[in-house]
């Protein structure tokens, strides 16, 4: 039995290639589900929701140079 031959449609999907925005990292922050174990960097999410602004300012320069290096820094 032979598979049918069906061929790809050619989808244009809108694709943001642009570093997130001060915006989609507070929303991010606000979604952190409260009391799970904090991560490997041993952040608990209430730690981050604490001061959605502060941790923003501090994690959209972070962003922007991982996303502009396309590497994570070491420092």
């Amino acid at each position: 039995m032979n598979p049918p031959a069906i061929e790809a449609a050619h989808i244009d999907l809108p694709i943001d290639v642009n570093p997130p925005t001060t915006e989609e990292i507070r929303m991010a922050i606000r979604q952190i589900k409260n009391e799970k174990a904090a991560g490997s960097d041993n952040i608990p999410a209430e730690a981050l929701k604490s001061d959605v602004a502060v941790t923003t300012s501090m994690l959209y320069p972070l962003f922007k140079k991982i996303w502009e290096e396309e590497q994570v820094p070491m420092d």
